[in-house]
């Protein structure tokens, strides 16, 4: 019989194989002012841990736009990351969330990366404060963009990982 990694193994792992990311056990990586009490699970034990993208690669890359988080969830035993951004939802911040996305995207495309990027995965915008982009406006237009090509998801007020 074959076993495979737990769930669990192949997310801790494939943040340990990047070049910068500090593995953090269940939620504890949420700062309190930045999504602690917005983002939740679906069930605790089913969180796999994260890390803090922001802080962990801010040493290396101090002036880029970087990601927030990255939490790792099982899903029916498929190891799931979600990365998610804690960021104003005005009109001027679709501009910042673009270019956070593309240095995410980069960021996973590096070879040292590439385990985690191999990982089912999902973008959240998770909004601080009002939602602030009227649908008439070309950054509204570029955020439906973002969520039809790019597959972000929100800006959402809250997210429950599952």
């Amino acid at each position: 019989m074959v076993r495979y990694p737990s769930p669990a193994c192949v997310f801790k792992d494939a943040i340990e194989q990047t070049h910068c990311l500090k593995f953090r056990e269940g939620l504890s990586v949420v700062k309190r002012g930045e999504g602690h009490n917005t983002i939740t699970a679906k069930d605790n034990r089913d969180l796999l841990g994260g890390a803090c993208i922001d802080d962990d690669c801010k040493p290396a890359e101090p002036h880029a736009s970087r990601w927030d988080y990255v939490l790792g969830y099982n899903s029916s035993n498929q190891t799931l990351a979600f990365f998610v951004e804690e960021h104003g939802a005005s009109s001027h911040n679709v501009s910042e969330m673009e270019k956070k996305l593309d240095w995410l995207e980069a960021f996973l495309n590096r070879p040292p990366n590439q385990a985690l990027s191999g990982l089912a995965r999902k973008y959240y915008w998770v909004q601080h404060g009002k939602y602030r982009i009227p649908e008439h406006t070309p950054q509204y237009k570029r955020l439906v963009w973002l969520r039809n090509k790019r597959k972000l998801n929100g800006p959402v007020p809250r997210l429950c990982l599952s």
